[in-house]
C-alpha cells in the first residue's frame, strides 16, 4: 500500500498556469527552445512529432513558439489524475533546472514550481512498507549487513520509490552520491552511461546499496542526511 503522492491544495496544473506567462517567452527563444525540447524528449515528455508540429506553424515568432510549447506541456499536466499530473510537473521542473538547459531564469521557475508543489502535498508521502519496524530481509546473499536496519541491494526499488514520493529531484543524483560516500570517478562513470537523470539516480542508489567506494552504511537515516546535504530539506523531511 502506498500513500498518494498528491492530496490537496492547488493542482499541479494550477501551479504551472500561474507561471505560464513567465515560462512561454523564455522557452520560445533559442537556444532555450532547442535545449528544452531536447531534454523534454529525453525524459519522454514530448514526441518528435509534437516538436515538428510546433516548428512548422506559420508565422512563428519566439513568443508564439514558446506559447505553443508551453500549452503542449500544460495539456500534459492538466489531467484528472493528480498523482500523474504532479509527476509530470516534477519532470518538467527537472528539465528547467538541468545543466543541459542552463538558463538561470528557467532554473528559478522550475525550483519555484517544485517548492509550490511540495507545499501542496501531504507531509507523509513515502511507501508505508518503507516505514516498517521490522528490519528488511536481505535478498542478496552476497551483501554482508552488520546493522539489521541496513538496506541492501534488493531494496533499490524501495529506495527509489521513497525518493520519488518525497519529490527529491533526480537532477541532484551526483550531489547525493557524493554525500552517500561514492567517489567522483564512480559518479563520472555513471554520468557517461548515456541515460537521463532518473537512470543516473537509480545507478547511484545501486552503487550505494552495494557499499561501493567509501560508503559506510545503507540506512534510511544515512539516506535522509544525504538528501538534506543536497539542500533539499523538504524532501529529506519525507524520508522515513
Amino acid at each position: 500500500m502506498q500513500i498518494p503522492l498528491y492530496t490537496s491544495g492547488e493542482t499541479p496544473a494550477d501551479i504551472f498556469r500561474e507561471k505560464y506567462g513567465d515560462i512561454f517567452p523564455l522557452i520560445g527563444k533559442e537556444p532555450n527552445f532547442t535545449n528544452v525540447t531536447g531534454n523534454l524528449f529525453a525524459n519522454k515528455l514530448i514526441t518528435p512529432g509534437e516538436i515538428g508540429r510546433i516548428k512548422t506553424q506559420h508565422n512563428l515568432d519566439d513568443n508564439k513558439r514558446g506559447d505553443a510549447l508551453a500549452m503542449n506541456l500544460f495539456e500534459k499536466i492538466d489531467v484528472d489524475d493528480n498523482d500523474k499530473s504532479a509527476q509530470c510537473l516534477l519532470k518538467i521542473c527537472d528539465v528547467f533546472e538541468s545543466k543541459k538547459v542552463d538558463n538561470e531564469e528557467l532554473k528559478k521557475l522550475g525550483s519555484g514550481m517544485r517548492e509550490k508543489l511540495l507545499s501542496t502535498t501531504a507531509t507523509s508521502q513515502v511507501p508505508t512498507d518503507a516505514i516498517s519496524s521490522a528490519p528488511p530481509q536481505p535478498s542478496e546473499p552476497t551483501t554482508t549487513q552488520t546493522n539489521p536496519n541496513e538496506l541492501n541491494v534488493g531494496d533499490v526499488e524501495k529506495v527509489l520509490n521513497a525518493l520519488n514520493k518525497a519529490m527529491f529531484g533526480p537532477t541532484k543524483w551526483r550531489s547525493l552520491g557524493l554525500s552517500l560516500g561514492l567517489i567522483a570517478p564512480t559518479l563520472d562513470t555513471i554520468g557517461k552511461t548515456n541515460g537521463d537523470s532518473e537512470d543516473y539516480l537509480e545507478k547511484t542508489i545501486q552503487k550505494w546499496l552495494q557499499r561501493k567506494d567509501q560508503v559506510k552504511g545503507t540506512t534510511w537515516k544515512i539516506l535522509k542526511e544525504a538528501v538534506a546535504s543536497t539542500g533539499d530539506n523538504a524532501a529529506a523531511g519525507k524520508i522515513p
